[in-house]
This record gives C-alpha cells, structure tokens and sequence, in this order.
C-alpha cells in the first residue's frame, strides 16, 4: 500500500512539475512541452490569412476612446518578450465598434518578432499586441474564463528605409532592458495611438487564442491590414532581448496553427492604398514564372 501510495505521490509531483514549466519556464522552440490545451486545442493562434478565402463583411467603425492620450508606462523585457504596461490609473482606454461584442479595457502591450500572423504566406518583421479584456469582467485573468472575454489588436510593422520617429522612444528604454529580466524601466510620454495605422478600418477577424501557454480559446482577434513602418535598426533592437538563460532570443513567435473549422472574415477599408510588401513579392514571382514558363513551352516545342 505504502509503495502505491509513494508512486501515486511521484506520478502527483512530476505532473505538477511539467504543469509548471509549460506555464513558466516554456520556450518558444519547445512547443512539444506547452501546456495541453496549446496542443489540444481546436480554436488555436496564430493562423495564416489570405485574402482570397477571407469572408467580406461589413462592420460598424471602431470607437477608441482614450488612444490618444497620455501615459507613463512601464516597459520590461519579461523573457519572452518586450511587455509596456501604461499606468492607466482611472483613465484606461477602451476599444468597441467594430463587430466586437462588448467593451473591451486595455490592458498591456507587447510585441512579436518575427510576426506570428502572416498574410498571403508573408511574414511581417514585427507584430504587436494591444491586449485588452470585457470590461464587465473586471481584470484580464477573469477574462480569459469566458468565450469573448478578451480582445487581442494586432498592428503589423513592415519595413522602412528610415527608422520611425514616432515610436523611437521605446528603443532607448529596449536597450536597457536587454539584458536585465523582469526590471521594467520608466517609459514617459507613452501614446499608444501612435503604434497603430491611422486607417483602421480595414482588418481580419477571427476568433482564436492567446499565442502563449495556457493558450486559452475563445479570443476575438483583429489584425489591421494596413502596416505601420519600421527600420531594420529597429527590429535588430528587439532581437538583442535575452531569456532566462541568457540567450539571444532571436524570434518569438508561435508556428502557425490549423484554422479547423473556423471563418475568417475580412473588413475592406475604403481607403485604398499601395500594394503591401507581401503582394509585391508575390507580383515579383509571378513577374519572374511568367518568362520562364513561356521559354521551357518553347523550348520544348522547337
């Protein structure tokens, strides 16, 4: 009985062991010895998005309120990633309108590099996270418990030629915090309007997870299709970032996930603008096939 009882206690701890470190102590080339619900689950993110098979759908405009004003923040390096979490005190900015199902508090930000979204097989250099909870639940934890309890923004940055003025302040507190873990740095003037598009009236919707163990379901995702700009300087900040073990983490998104039986939906913004860098690569490829395609019929033929 005793040794029964002994395996019974053994089997208990190395459970709550590997239970801890899915948790904890993951990492993003371990996806393997993520929590279950990460490998189980039917309702996963990220996804790939693709214009073709999208469903269009009209959705009222966006209502942001408090986008624009002012904050101190906080900004650490928390292993995984580069977190900012904006001292909101009695003036936390909301976000409803479009198609969401409620209002929704924000409630941090962090940010993905190489992007874990991609669209029409393009993977973005930098993808951020503006992660926001229904506002009746009161708090993000109490959130995650309810389908629809939580809202993820996602901005896509691509590259530009020149670094982004609007948003270099962050890089000087990035690189303080490179190496020191779970120490945030005071981050002053902090406006989180300026880490979106200004034409947010386009974008994909789909409900997914969250992309991190627990990997809980039942997300309302919102990807704007329009890019916000980026320098290859800046990028390289983020990728100087090092985890626990003192490794350069290099890149920290989740591989792609099965859409299953999911709807994509897509709001066309009426705005039009220039072809993304995804469809001029694609446009670059077909350019390049197209000739060649042509001189091997030719060649054949002759």
């Amino acid at each position: 009985m005793l040794v029964i009882k002994t395996i019974q206690i053994i089997f208990v701890w190395e459970y709550i062991q590997k239970q801890y470190a899915a948790g904890h102590d993951w990492k993003y080339h371990d996806e393997e010895h993520w929590s279950p619900l990460c490998k189980e689950g039917t309702h996963q993110s990220p996804i790939a998005l693709y214009d073709f098979s999208a469903k269009s759908m009209h959705y009222v405009p966006f209502n942001l309120t408090g986008y624009g004003n002012t904050f101190t923040a906080k900004m650490k390096n928390n292993g995984h990633s580069a977190e900012i979490r904006p001292d909101f005190k009695n003036n936390t900015p909301e976000i409803k309108g479009g198609g969401l199902p409620e209002t929704y508090q924000m409630d941090h930000l962090h940010f993905h590099w190489q992007s874990e979204h991609t669209i029409n097989d393009y993977r973005f250099p930098l993808e951020l996270h503006i992660v926001h909870y229904a506002k009746q639940y009161g708090n993000l934890d109490e959130a995650k418990l309810h389908v629809g309890g939580v809202a993820v923004v996602a901005v896509l940055f691509d590259l530009s030629p020149d670094d982004d003025e609007e948003i270099q302040p962050i890089f000087d507190i990035l690189e303080s915090i490179q190496d020191d873990l779970n120490d945030p740095k005071e981050l002053n003037d902090f406006v989180v309007k300026r880490f979106i598009p200004r034409d947010h009236a386009g974008f994909y919707r789909y409900e997914g997870s969250l992309t991190t163990p627990g990997c809980d379901e039942g997300v309302i995702w919102t990807i704007f299709t329009q890019t916000m700009p980026i320098s290859r300087h800046q990028v390289e900040t983020f990728e100087k970032i090092r985890t626990v073990d003192h490794t350069m983490l290099k890149e920290n998104f989740r591989s792609l996930q099965p859409l299953n039986d999911r709807t994509v939906y897509i709001k066309i913004s009426p705005i039009p603008h220039p072809r993304s860098t995804a469809d001029t690569k694609k446009a670059s490829v077909v350019a390049y096939l197209i000739p060649c395609i042509f001189y091997i019929l030719f060649k054949n033929n002759s």
